[in-house]
């Protein structure tokens, strides 16, 4: 899978445990939630999503040569963030 990331640009990801993470119900629906935690419409600029930051942070811990445990931990370190309601990004 290409990730194309505002920040890392192009990255390719060959780990079946992250694919899997990163293609999950638990993380796809973190695309739904602003990253600020209010919806993007009540505030000043569009800040994006949980889930391009979370992946953003996993692209971050693999540039530093980490392990695949310690990017795992890095995508999934917002997933539980508004599990019990619903703040979607009023787009």
């Amino acid at each position: 899978m290409i990730v194309n990331d505002k920040l890392y640009a192009k990255v390719e990801i060959t780990s079946p445990v992250l694919l899997e993470l990163i293609k999950s119900k638990s993380m796809q629906r973190l695309k739904k939630i602003a990253q600020h935690g209010i919806p993007n419409k009540y505030y000043h600029y569009a800040g994006g999503n949980r889930f391009d930051h979370c992946v953003g942070v996993m692209l971050l811990l693999k540039r530093l040569g980490t392990t695949e445990e310690e990017q795992v931990a890095g995508l999934l370190h917002d997933v539980s963030h508004t599990a019990f309601r619903t703040l979607s990004i009023g787009l």
